[in-house]
């Protein structure tokens, strides 16, 4: 029997084990940069500067006050970062103790030292990164945008301003300052620095300890919950990690104060006595494993839950003499109060708050309002089953249609038109909103700025991060336009905005119609679903929502379009 040929064990470059081994620390730029905060802040220092040049693989620099690279002894990991960037860019790094006359530098490209010496400057420490991934093009392929990169950047820095309110925190992108937050006396003093004053003054504090772990939170009320996770902060030991787990105490706190599809904003700290914290568990450090993770979730979640009790709905005021309606549920009333907008079920073209449309502006967005009916035409009946599915017979079998699915195609295709056409009506608000959002969420607006106004939003920049909307596109169902525009934007980040204007277009467009869209649970008329129905064949996909769905039931699929088998 011929035994396989022997081949020995070979020992890899030096270089190639450097590259091997940095792709496990730094797996995008925003990890390289990641690394050198945590490690200024380990340090000591109490003013950091970063400064971003093009895009975050291209130049990057990180500039802070401190004194030592010696004193790193906290955050995990130590001695590894600064290798793992310099292995897999052109690196400059920069220091001068406070005792020492002169700053020394060192210049790498690809883990190799090309030059050191003496340098000019302050006390302190530089670290510059260009290229990234220089030579390593397979994973330059698969980085993100660099707007979205940017955008995560940014809320990444968002979380470390509140785990270390007493730092200093400044960001310049192309010259040009984004934010300069001076260090604050606490975390709700932070709060206001990023959120604006009126936000943070919103915020419930909460605080609990037992058996030495303590939990400290901001929360923020259930009309400031949003779409998903983005607004939850997780901050343990001064490390902020993600943890589903956590995010689930969390709302599980808020209970019935949310509906389903409703995540929390809320910031929460925790401190775990550190022989009781697994902080290795990943290279990135971005989780982290309790002794006791049952105590933890316990203590968050009643920690936040105490604070949320003392909420209360608002009243419902019945004028005498008319039938009381049904109570409103919670959820519903907690958002911006109805009323406060000209918003309508579908108002008709040309009724925009006063505004004509000229001729550059459409039709508004499909509403489901009543289709011209021939009196002696027979219309089929139909009906709808749990307020999600529309029933509607045929020939030899039955239509059954989701609701959300066939009105967010109907939504998703206008969307498309108007992104590559002429601009949507903007329907002017009666009173103008204020909309707090977070600083990646502003970020991302002003971005999308000329896109959002094809769709008929009318929004006008307060200072970051709080925008003015004077107007939102005519012809929806909705009554609390900051909710949509948070929604929206947080659907857009979710999924990237893309490299191409294109794919910026349909990720804005899928958004879009998803948030705007009738939801299950929506009561329609039988107008409103025959409407529904003949729009809804009037599409290029009709049998398709615009979105991946998660796999489900058959007869809960989110397939625009399901038809039953014909009765034999």
């Amino acid at each position: 029997m011929a035994h396989p040929p022997h081949h020995p064990i070979r020992r890899l470059p030096p270089a190639t084990a450097s590259r091997i081994a940095a792709g496990e620390v730094i797996e995008r730029p925003l990890s390289a940069l990641k690394e050198l905060l945590e490690n200024a802040l380990d340090a000591g220092a109490r003013a950091i500067e970063v400064r971003v040049e093009g895009a975050l693989d291209q130049f990057f620099q990180v500039a802070d006050d401190l004194e030592d690279l010696d004193r790193l002894d906290s955050l995990g990991f130590r001695g590894e970062a600064l290798p793992s960037i310099a292995a897999v860019s052109r690196l400059e790094l920069s220091s001068r103790p406070r005792a020492a006359d002169d700053a020394t530098f060192l210049r790498t490209e690809g883990g190799a030292v090309l030059e050191r010496g003496a340098a000019a400057r302050a006390p302190g420490t530089t670290v510059a990164v260009r290229d990234l991934f220089f030579n390593t093009p397979a994973r330059r392929k698969f980085l993100s945008s660099a707007a979205g990169e940017l955008r995560a950047a940014i809320r990444m820095l968002e979380a470390y301003a509140l785990a270390r309110p007493d730092v200093a925190l400044r960001l310049l992108v192309d010259g040009r300052e984004r934010f300069d937050w001076p260090a604050a006396a606490g975390a709700r003093e932070r709060a206001a620095a990023l959120w604006g004053a009126r936000h943070a003054g919103q915020l419930l504090e909460a605080r609990g300890e037992r058996d030495q772990v303590v939990v400290e939170a901001l929360l923020g009320l259930p009309e400031h919950a949003r779409a998903t996770r983005e607004g939850q902060v997780v901050i343990v030991n001064r490390r902020w990690i993600q943890s589903p787990s956590i995010g689930a105490a969390i709302r599980q706190a808020y209970g019935n104060l949310l509906p389903p599809g409703r995540f929390p904003a809320a910031t929460v700290w925790i401190t775990v006595p550190p022989a009781r914290l697994d902080v290795n568990v990943h290279p990135t450090k971005r989780e982290v494993r309790f002794a006791d993770e049952g105590l933890v979730f316990k203590l968050v979640a009643g920690t936040c839950a105490l604070p949320l009790a003392t909420l209360q709905p608002p009243f419902s005021v019945v004028q005498g003499g008319t039938p009381e309606p049904a109570e409103p549920r919670w959820a519903d009333r907690v958002r911006e109060k109805p009323g406060q907008t000209s918003l309508g079920f579908g108002p008709p073209a040309g009724a925009a708050g006063g505004q004509q449309p000229g001729p550059q502006a459409t039709e508004p967005f499909s509403a489901l309002g009543e289709t011209a009916v021939d009196p002696g035409a027979v219309e089929p009946e139909l009906w709808q089953l749990h307020r999600t599915y529309i029933l509607a017979p045929v020939r030899g079998g039955l239509v059954i249609i989701d609701q959300h699915a066939a009105h967010e195609r109907i939504l998703f295709e206008e969307a498309l038109a108007r992104m590559h056409g002429a601009p949507a009506l903007a329907q002017q608000l009666m009173f103008p909103v204020l909309v707090d959002l977070s600083r990646d969420q502003f970020e991302l607006l002003l971005e999308l700025g000329p896109s959002l106004r094809q769709l008929g939003w009318d929004l006008r920049p307060l200072g970051p991060p709080t925008v003015v909307i004077n107007g939102a596109p005519a012809g929806l169902k909705t009554d609390r336009p900051g909710r949509l525009l948070q929604d929206l934007l947080d659907g857009v980040g979710e999924s990237g905005s893309g490299a191409t204007p294109e794919q910026i277009a349909e990720h804005l467009a899928r958004s879009f119609a998803c948030h705007a869209a009738i939801k299950a649970g929506d009561p329609l008329s039988t107008p409103q679903m025959r409407a529904l129905v003949d729009r809804l064949f009037g599409t290029t996909r009709h049998l398709r929502a615009p979105r991946p769905r998660r796999a489900a039931p058959a007869l809960r699929t989110r397939l625009g379009l399901v038809c039953a088998r014909p009765a034999t």
